[in-house]
């Protein structure tokens, strides 16, 4: 039995796309050619990807590792500035700068061989980790 034939109704233009859809189209291509020239559309590629692994990296635990770093160097910072502030206004008060032996009388004073010692122990670690 033979299957009559279906004529099509469809002109050979109909999966054209229209012309106001080719507009937008080229105008992006447009925009992109100088990426595409230049070479910058894979390091725009290399972006992604990386921002693509981090979304999967960053579960909770991480993000509160990250939080919690974050929140020490900026305590640390913050105490930082502080001590450079409060020393800078103490040394600017003096009339004269102190004299060799005002140097050393400074190491009599508990609070300064205090600092004294954390800065020499973080030397003593650092040279550890060399």
């Amino acid at each position: 039995m033979d299957t009559p034939e279906v004529s099509s109704t469809i002109s050979p233009d109909a999966n054209a796309p229209s012309p106001g859809h080719n507009a937008g189209l080229e105008a992006l291509l447009g925009k992109l050619q100088p990426l595409l020239d230049g070479g910058r559309m894979d390091n725009i590629i290399d972006v992604l990807a990386l921002i693509s692994d981090l979304v999967d990296l960053l579960d909770p635990a991480m993000v509160e590792k990250l939080a919690g770093l974050f929140e020490e160097a900026t305590a640390a910072s913050w105490s930082l500035g502080n001590a450079l502030r409060m020393a800078a206004t103490e040394t600017r008060a003096q009339a004269v700068p102190p004299s060799l032996y005002g140097l050393l009388s400074l190491l009599r004073e508990t609070d300064t061989r205090r600092g004294a010692a954390l800065i020499l122990r973080t030397l003593n670690v650092l040279g550890r980790q060399l």
